[in-house]
């Protein structure tokens, strides 16, 4: 059978009546409000598979070497929690909230978990001994185990500062995750979907990255000496430097090809594009100004509607009240650019990434009334990282929001009329507009 492993077999599961389950669960509830009479919620070595919890709060309950395989965990509080050697294979934790949690040598092989959070938990290797009594314990004695989440589907997951040392996540869907500061050392995450990841300042020293998709992803200042990268798809990664300079195995490596353009090469690019948008196409030349160097450019008030400017650098650039409809800045690194007043309307920044950008009042609703069934286009903003970016008064009408991270950003009366915005991370807010 799929995802068996010896660790997780035997009979000594614990199991308690309906009647028994539930006292446990309304004296954890006592406790974690701090009412009197409460006490922490103890399943160490129970048989909980199969069981949904979807939206308890289990935050701080002792769940060591717990069988939860194929429960539904969505939208579960279990912060703080001791998941110690837990068996959570083929699980659902869609939404969960598993901060500072301990997950040493814990089993997550085929779990979902999407969105979920492990800012700061523990997924080190754990140490399983059997007692006399059955129960599992910590002990020196026996061979480590590493925590597997091999083909965990984690798309949107938060790992920052999180342990993952000597962790197993070969084919795992990591797309959008967060792993800034995480301690990545002698991870094996061969053939892992990194697409759109956030891995800034995270350590990976001696990793397994072998065939992985980094596509997309922000490597700034990230650590990868000693690790291995053969056939590593990096193509429109932001990087600050040479970062895999101490990589072993970099034979194709499918690196960022960015080329500069002067000034004076720029300026007719953009007169000749402001000729085509004017004639509908008929004159002129669109610009293609994918995996171009623009950064510190002032591009304020230009007309770059309808352009393509994929996998492009463009930190710092000013573009202040600039056409930019239907534009495509796909993949595009967009950190403390100044977009205040520009009209996206209907753009695509899938992926791109604009941490602290500035786009006040900026316009990212659909375009409406396009073509000949007169249908609205929306932006695109899947999968992009607005961390601490500036959208007071912005419109994000009808956005496309999916995978999208407003984390620590400044949303004071951002319109978000039909926005789903469920769908994003960290959508915290003063008062969006709905």
């Amino acid at each position: 059978m799929p995802f068996e492993d010896a660790r997780y077999s035997g009979p000594d599961y614990k199991r308690l009546t309906p009647q028994q389950f539930r006292q446990v669960l309304q004296l954890h509830e006592l406790y974690i409000r701090g009412r009197s009479g409460g006490r922490p919620a103890s399943f160490a070595r129970h048989d909980l598979s199969g069981l949904d919890l979807s939206g308890r709060d289990l935050s701080r309950a002792d769940l060591t070497g717990a069988n939860l395989r194929g429960s539904k965990l969505s939208d579960t509080r279990l912060s703080g929690a001791n998941l110690f050697g837990a068996d959570l294979r083929l699980s659902t934790l869609d939404g969960a909230d598993l901060s500072k949690s301990d997950l040493r040598g814990a089993c997550l092989r085929g779990a979902q978990m999407e969105r979920a959070c492990f800012r700061g938990a523990d997924l080190r290797q754990g140490t399983f001994a059997k007692m006399d009594s059955g129960e599992l314990a910590a002990s020196a004695a026996l061979r480590p185990q590493a925590a597997d989440a091999t083909k965990v589907r984690a798309r949107g997951a938060d790992f920052s500062e999180a342990k993952l040392t000597d962790a197993v996540l070969t084919g795992a869907d990591l797309r959008d995750a967060v792993l800034n500061h995480a301690d990545l050392r002698n991870v094996d995450m061969r053939r892992a979907d990194l697409t759109g990841a956030v891995l800034e300042r995270a350590d990976m020293t001696n990793a397994r990255l072998n065939e992985a998709i980094l596509r997309g992803a922000c490597l700034s200042k990230a650590i990868f000496k000693g690790a291995e990268v053969q056939g590593v798809d990096i193509s429109g990664a932001i990087m600050d430097g040479e970062v895999f300079a101490g990589a072993l195995k970099v034979e194709g490596l499918t690196k960022p090809a960015i080329s500069s353009i002067s000034r004076e090469t720029l300026v007719e690019m953009l007169r000749h594009h402001a000729i085509w948008v004017e004639s509908s196409g008929k004159n002129g030349q669109r610009a293609v100004l994918n995996h171009a160097d623009l950064s510190g450019y002032d591009l304020s008030h230009v007309n770059l509607a309808m352009a393509t400017i994929v996998g492009a650098r463009l930190r710092r650039v000013n573009l202040t009240g600039a056409m930019l409809s239907m534009v495509d800045l796909s993949f595009s690194d967009l950190r403390e650019a100044n977009l205040s007043n520009a009209d996206l309307r209907g753009a695509c920044l899938s992926h791109a990434h604009l941490g602290a950008a500035m786009l006040v009042g900026a316009n990212l609703g659909p375009l409406e009334r396009v073509g000949v069934g007169s249908q609205d286009l929306p932006s695109n903003l899947e999968g992009a990282k607005f961390f601490a970016a500036d959208l007071r008064s912005a419109s994000l009408k009808k956005a496309r929001v999916q995978d999208a991270d407003f984390g620590g950003a400044l949303l004071d009366d951002v319109t978000m009329v039909e926005v789903d915005i469920d769908k994003a991370r960290a959508a915290r807010s003063t008062a969006p507009k709905s």
